[in-house]
């Protein structure tokens, strides 16, 4: 129920506080559950949809796409603090703010899933052109071109950081971006 409340209130445009926690890497989607389940906060372990191919046929699954951070979403300030096991902390100093709050939001509004990321090289800044992402940027670093899929390395919580995504929403950055 406060988990629709959230939503429904981000959808207003009313106020929602986000965190980030950081906890094991396996554990991120049994520990969101159970935040939803035992808080009533909307928790989201972001996923990705991930394409490979078995046998001669293109399989779609879901996997960890920030393995290790879970965003929880509130209707009010609160102290993250939970007694689970496989919470290792609470990143930055409790609510996200600025660019961080952007991030959780896009998270947020994807509800956790994201899809794939256009074709660009290694090497290459790229942005990322869905709008749902808020123009988010960063440098590709790697490509593997039979998944279909690259590694960005952005910026979040003040550190550099990686994910994996596929071809369709990234653009080079125009020369000169930072």
């Amino acid at each position: 129920m406060a988990a629709e409340l959230c939503k429904n209130r981000m959808e207003e445009m009313m106020p929602v506080y986000a965190y980030c926690l950081f906890c094991e890497t396996q554990r991120c989607k049994t520990i969101a559950e159970y935040i939803k389940r035992n808080y009533g906060y909307l928790c989201l372990s972001p996923q990705i949809i991930q394409r490979k191919w078995i046998k001669g046929i293109p399989v779609e699954e879901s996997h960890d796409w920030l393995p290790g951070y879970l965003f929880i979403y509130t209707d009010r300030e609160i102290t993250p603090r939970f007694d689970i096991s496989g919470i290792i902390r609470c990143l930055g100093n409790g609510v996200l703010v600025g660019q961080d709050l952007k991030f959780a939001e896009m998270i947020q509004r994807r509800n956790g899933i994201m899809g794939s990321v256009p074709l660009v090289q290694e090497g290459d800044r790229c942005r990322i052109s869905d709008p749902a992402w808020l123009q988010m940027s960063g440098k590709v670093i790697k490509m593997d071109r039979g998944r279909k899929r690259c590694c960005i390395e952005y910026s979040f919580d003040g550190s550099v950081r990686t994910i994996w995504a596929g071809y369709e929403i990234l653009e080079q950055e125009p020369s000169g971006s930072k």
